[in-house]
């Protein structure tokens, strides 16, 4: 996330999002059984029967297992669904996820914070889709996983979450993004309609655009050491705008300015004005952290955003906050190297990443 963090959960507010190359991946193939496996978060030979709305696993999961497998169930349930209402008939499969690419290399097995759950999501449905005839490298398919895959997701976190991740892993690329407008998408599940009518249809406030960087843009990023769990800091955040709504507002309404105002300046190519929005953005986001009582702005993502401010640079915490990464970005690779190399000298962790412009693609295995 360039910016927007928070103000994102706002119907109307857009966010600026960057796609990395750290790639999960959903492998299907024929098979006599629906079978899961996720063997880097210790699911194996996950077996099930879909009753037409449901997967009904064969074994009785305990509440780990439960809590592990609930995105991707709920992804492959949904999924399953829309094909049956397509007219399309269900072959059974295995299924295999892979996001070892979104755990951090320090060997504790900590996610990174870059939204792996979202991109499983993406992957299993992507997969399922092609397993069963349905295109998924053109815009307005790309449009469908996305829907499944955010309402797959949606559901499975308790009705919470902007999608910005989703979107970022089935796009690619850079891209502004505003969110699904979320009491729409309930009343139109709860109204009864068909999923695959619901799925097909324009989606009120939804909204993706490339967005291309300026020239010169260097971006690096630094993980503080331990992940953090957005769903928390959410239920803490609607706790906020609950009891002090005027204030809430207040703050949110700044970030979506200083968010507008950025996508203008890069498209304009205003480097001087993007690293100032940039900090802009982090001011607000500490202040939505001070008045939310919410430590968004941990003193190890404080150390790496102020780090990068010495030299010059833009430096904020990347997503929610609360652990996870932050990063610089200048317009000068000299400054970004002298920021990484203080960065070490701390006992930081650089975690190396490009943008990746893919999104959602298939690759056939031999």
């Amino acid at each position: 996330m360039l910016s927007g963090e928070w103000s994102v959960l706002e119907v109307g507010c857009p966010c600026i999002v960057m796609a990395v190359d750290r790639y999960c991946s959903a492998s299907i193939e024929e098979n006599q059984k629906i079978i899961l496996n996720a063997p880097d978060i210790g699911l194996i030979n996950i077996e099930a029967e879909f009753d037409g709305t449901k997967l009904n696993w064969k074994k009785t999961l305990n509440q780990e297992e439960k809590t592990k497998i609930c995105v991707s169930e709920k992804a492959i349930e949904i999924t399953l669904q829309y094909l049956i209402q397509k007219g399309k008939k269900i072959r059974n499969f295995i299924i295999e996820t892979d996001s070892s690419q979104a755990i951090a290399k320090t060997g504790k097995g900590e996610k990174i914070g870059f939204g792996s759950s979202a991109a499983v999501s993406s992957a299993i449905v992507a997969a399922l889709l092609k397993f069963h005839g349905i295109g998924i490298e053109e815009k307005k398919q790309k449009e469908l996983i996305y829907k499944i895959a955010s309402t797959a997701h949606y559901l499975a976190q308790g009705k919470i979450g902007s999608a910005f991740d989703i979107a970022s892993a089935t796009f690619g690329g850079v891209i502004v993004y505003k969110r699904f407008d979320p009491n729409w998408l309930i009343s139109e599940i709860n109204s009864g309609k068909k999923l695959s009518e619901i799925m097909d249809c324009e989606w009120p406030a939804f909204s993706v655009e490339e967005l291309v960087l300026p020239n010169n843009f260097n971006l690096s990023v630094c993980y503080t050491g331990y992940s953090a769990s957005t769903k928390e800091l959410v239920l803490k955040l609607n706790s906020f705008k609950e009891t002090q709504m005027e204030k809430y507002w207040k703050i949110i309404n700044d970030i979506k300015e200083i968010t507008q105002q950025l996508i203008g300046a890069m498209e304009a190519n205003e480097t001087e004005k993007i690293v100032a929005l940039l900090n802009a953005n982090r001011k607000a986001l500490q202040q939505l952290s001070l008045e939310s009582r919410n430590n968004f702005e941990t003193k190890e993502l404080a150390l790496i955003s102020d780090i990068a401010q010495i030299f010059g640079a833009a430096g904020k915490f990347s997503g929610a906050g609360g652990g996870d990464c932050a990063i610089a970005v200048s317009f000068d690779q000299n400054t970004n190297k002298k920021i990484e190399q203080e960065w070490k000298k701390h006992g930081l962790e650089i975690v190396e990443i490009k943008i990746s412009k893919a999104g959602v693609h298939s690759v056939e295995l031999e």
